[in-house]
């Protein structure tokens, strides 16, 4: 399954940005924020913004080093939940940012992306995000899988209106770095 280099920066600080333009966001609204605006920029500009691989859970994909951050999870290294922690304050399901957004580690088209997919998908209901992420082909490939938390593959990210699947898919092997 192909992966891409995963950046911690990345993801924190699209979290803050997330959480300094929707004050009260819930982790479930930045998941499915994050998955849409790291399957357009791959599709547009043949990278992901965080390089994060997708977990397929109930309530639909789920980027798992940022849910790992927001879980606080302890194997995560000191300077994950301290530059966390120091960003964002958490109160109950509802994040907000402690500091104003600075944008270091994010690209330009980073941030269009993350901000074009918070106003996108933000006024949608719990139910009808559930349900439009239940209809990605990664989604429901990764559910079908015994267990929990499979991982879902990228790949199918890519559609028939790209071109061909293999030739998009050589393309973007060309230009990254997997693990």
């Amino acid at each position: 399954m192909r992966r891409f280099k995963m950046s911690w920066e990345k993801c924190l600080e699209g979290m803050h940005l997330l959480a300094s333009e929707q004050a009260g966001i819930t982790p479930y609204y930045l998941s499915k924020i994050f998955y849409f605006a790291d399957k357009e920029h791959l599709l547009d500009y043949g990278r992901p913004i965080s390089g994060d691989r997708y977990i397929a859970m109930e309530n639909g994909p789920v980027p798992s080093s940022i849910y790992d951050i927001i879980k606080r999870n302890e194997f995560l290294e000191d300077w994950i939940i301290e530059d966390y922690e120091k960003r964002i304050e958490k109160s109950g399901l509802h994040m907000k940012a402690k500091e104003p957004f600075v944008a270091r580690a994010l690209s330009k088209s980073d941030t269009e992306y993350l901000i074009k997919s918070l106003k996108k998908y933000i006024g949608m209901s719990f139910g009808q995000l559930k349900e439009l992420s239940h209809k990605e082909e990664g989604w429901k490939e990764a559910w079908k899988n015994p267990g929990l938390n499979n991982e879902m593959d990228l790949d199918l990210w890519i559609g028939d209106d790209l071109g061909p699947r293999d030739e998009v898919l050589e393309e973007i092997s060309e230009k990254n770095a997997y693990i």
